[in-house]
């Protein structure tokens, strides 16, 4: 079944459980109606998952998401949306083998007739909630006074964190949404993103510091384009975990001096799927974290990786976790690479707008280096910007 095969299916499974779960308002969830209309979600829902394992949906705010992207808005994914979203449901999945109790049930508890946990004992759906709080500058967490005095108890408080998701432990959303507020509080205070990652080079773990970095750089162009609230807190979160799939690669792989092999490439290639399976499994981790893990090695010309159905929309936040992830990647000593200049860097970055990364976006982000004293090259006309390949892991 083609994509856009599955998306017509789709919306006839979401058009039927709009009504049956609008009926289950009017009447009961046990009345006949209600009934009824359980058995025509089942018949697509299993023709659906005769071709794949599973089928998820994530829920932000009024939208569904299918597959990374948002399913055509109306009144019945709309009513879908808010209810699960109402509910604190971040992801739903139906998996093969569904049987109609598996519907009843979720029916039952969308309706608050039995709690969400009874769905835990639920074989053919599996619902990912939102139970972490949201957390503003003045929330709980690491307090970070200034970013040039971090000691070295707060730096392994951060650590701490990383070492968790290396294990593939679940990860403790409330202490990384404390982390993120006291970043934006440090930012508010100090007004220069960039002192943020001065202390975290030190730290002799890349994939630690470059995680806490690409966080840093993505609240930075957040808070240079007004984004605020939830949001802003989300884009944070989102940065810190986009490489979340790597702890499924060999480090063998991850740290190889030389050029991988196509073996080992096609593995690599493997860790933004991985990942947002990951994320998607724990809990409080906002939609678009998941949605950035998978996406951000896309490139802004769709020609990255994973490969996409025709009609793919990036989200905003993966377009600016790419530029972090490239700046980042590029600023930073590796094994296999020595470290460039910002100069250097943000050539290079203006050379691939249009292809690797958002124009708009990249010079938006060399501006907010040249506010805070960086010396960066002329930006270039519109028209003379050649694209080639740009180095980021």
């Amino acid at each position: 079944m083609n994509v856009d095969r599955q998306v017509l299916v789709l919306h006839e499974i979401l058009r039927k459980l709009s009504y049956t779960l609008s009926s289950a308002a009017l009447y009961s969830p046990g009345h006949p109606r209600v009934e009824a209309g359980i058995s025509e979600i089942l018949d697509p829902l299993r023709q659906f998952l005769s071709k794949v394992p599973e089928l998820t949906l994530i829920i932000v705010k009024d939208d569904l998401l299918f597959q990374g992207k948002p399913l055509e808005r109306g009144p019945q994914t709309l009513r879908v949306a808010n209810l699960l979203e109402g509910l604190g449901v971040g992801h739903i999945k139906f998996l093969a083998g569904i049987e109609a109790a598996d519907l009843r049930l979720l029916v039952r508890c969308a309706r608050g007739q039995q709690p969400l946990a009874a769905l835990e004992n639920s074989a053919g759906i599996s619902l990912g909630t939102v139970d972490a709080p949201s957390l503003t500058e003045n929330g709980s967490g690491i307090p970070l006074d200034s970013f040039e005095q971090l000691d070295g108890k707060q730096l392994e408080e951060l650590k701490s964190l990383y070492d968790g998701i290396g294990e593939k432990a679940q990860i403790d959303m409330r202490q990384m949404l404390g982390l993120v507020a006291g970043f934006i509080a440090a930012f508010r205070r100090e007004a220069n993103p960039l002192l943020a990652l001065v202390p975290l080079r030190m730290i002799d773990d890349y994939s630690f510091s470059h995680s806490i970095n690409v966080g840093i750089l993505n609240l930075a162009q957040g808070m240079s384009l007004g984004i605020e609230g939830q949001l802003l807190h989300d884009l944070g979160v989102a940065g810190m975990l986009h490489d979340a799939g790597k702890i499924f690669v060999d480090q063998e792989i991850i740290q190889k001096p030389g050029q991988l092999t196509e073996t080992e490439w096609g593995i690599m290639q493997t860790h933004p799927s991985r990942g947002a399976q990951y994320l998607m499994d724990q809990k409080g981790v906002p939609p678009i974290a998941v949605i950035t893990a998978y996406e951000h090695h896309m490139r802004y010309d769709l020609q990255g990786y994973p490969q996409t159905p025709e009609g793919w929309s990036l989200s905003l936040c993966s377009q600016m976790t790419m530029i972090s992830d490239t700046f980042d990647a590029l600023r930073t000593n590796r094994i296999y690479k020595d470290s460039w200049d910002l100069p250097k860097i943000s050539g290079r970055m203006l050379e691939v707008v249009d292809a690797q990364l958002n124009r708009y976006l990249v010079v938006n982000f060399l501006k907010l280096l040249a506010e805070h004293g960086e010396k960066l090259p002329e930006l270039p006309p519109d028209d003379t910007v050649p694209a080639k390949t740009c180095y980021c892991e």
